[in-house]
């Protein structure tokens, strides 16, 4: 087949990951992939010239610029494409214009969100509506393919759950496994600084956790601050709670981190409080490296975590609840932590390796295309 993938920038984020390693491995299995990007960020490039995978780039020089949906418009009638797949809400508006009339080039568009609780904006609502131009859908939770054909059953037969792959080799566990690490208990948390993490309620927990359990756990926090008003608000409010409980000594700041699998085999779990996520990178990557996870109990978590098999789930609203799982996990035996290690990992080898993830695409791709 003859691939054009579409998507903003080749930057460092986790639609950018996906899609990369999805190139790489369709382009290893004899498929013809090419990228067009308008954003000038080149942090994976290089991943791309190594297997000789070709990059269009227009760029786009003001916000609400349709230049590039012209020009990628044009490169979809000169290259012949079989299909297109678009990550984004952008990409997949130009791409979807852009193949107004050539209807012999497939179209997959790829949603890398989910929707917030509440009525849909206007806005949104038009631009999914636009997916009515596109062949097939794909989300990856299956939370949000749930909610969107609430939203909209003309998607029901179109959208379709794919998750995530992860790296097994490089998210692995440590040879030589260990029941615990660290005394106090030390939990990892990963993600960007803003408001849907629920830093706030998980400073309660540890004080609920200090003044009600007696445990001192430790709380590392890898990623950045969102350059937002609402990002400096979040770390703002959680930094001042801190210092106001006596919590600043359980609680690190770490940035942003490149030695994740690293840090994930050097905690004795990961703690994932938010109060909605699609399909977090950051569990099946824990998960994969044999960590249990404490997660929100929300959207896909009971499905990756299943309360007391792979981890504890907890009510994210709820600081007493997050500090209950926490107390739990604490005093869980030795033994059923090691089963817990041991069905993470097999779950991530099961259902979240990166070869499954092609697998999945690459069979809706040749549906699509052989059908045509």
């Amino acid at each position: 087949m003859k691939l054009l993938f579409v998507i903003d920038n080749l930057g460092s984020g986790g639609a950018q990951r996906q899609m990369i390693n999805l190139a790489r491995e369709l382009k290893t299995r004899g498929h013809h992939v090419e990228f067009f990007v308008y954003y000038p960020h080149d942090h994976y490039l290089p991943l791309l010239d190594e297997v000789g995978i070709p990059v269009h780039f227009h760029l786009k020089t003001f916000r609400y610029s349709i230049a590039p949906l012209f020009a990628l418009r044009c490169l979809i009638k000169q290259h012949n494409f079989d299909l297109i797949l678009s990550f984004l809400d952008t990409p997949n508006f130009y791409a979807e214009i852009a193949r107004i009339g050539l209807g012999r080039t497939k179209l997959v568009v790829s949603e890398r969100f989910m929707y917030q609780p509440g009525p849909l904006p206007i806005q949104l609502r038009l631009l999914q509506e636009c997916h009515r131009l596109a062949d097939a859908i794909t989300v990856n939770s299956h939370h949000q393919r749930q909610r969107m054909v609430h939203e909209f059953p003309w998607m029901s037969g179109k959208v379709q759950t794919i998750y995530n792959g992860v790296d097994l080799e490089r998210f692995a566990p440590n040879k030589t496994w260990k029941v615990r690490f660290n005394e106090p208990l030390a939990l990892i948390a990963i993600g960007t600084i803003v408001a849907k993490k629920n830093m706030l309620n998980l400073g309660k927990a540890l004080t609920i956790c200090r003044d009600r359990f007696d445990i001192k756990p430790l709380v590392r926090w890898v990623g950045k601050q969102e350059s937002t008003e609402s990002g400096r608000r979040a770390f703002a409010e959680i930094f001042e709670f801190l210092q106001k409980n006596d919590l600043i000594n359980q609680w690190e700041w770490l940035g942003e981190c490149s030695d994740i699998p690293d840090l994930l085999r050097t905690h004795d779990a990961l703690i994932h409080p938010s109060f909605f996520e699609g399909l977090p990178n950051v569990v099946c990557e824990a998960q994969a490296c044999g960590l249990p996870v404490l997660a929100s109990n929300v959207c896909d978590h009971p499905w990756l975590v299943e309360d007391g098999l792979r981890g504890f789930l907890f009510d994210p609203h709820s600081p007493k609840n997050i500090a209950t799982a926490i107390n739990n996990f604490y005093l869980t035996s030795h033994e059923k932590i090691r089963e817990m290690s041991e069905a993470s990992r097999a779950f991530a080898v099961n259902n979240l390796s990166a070869a499954l993830f092609t697998d999945n695409y690459e069979k809706l791709f040749l549906s699509l295309v052989v059908k045509a």
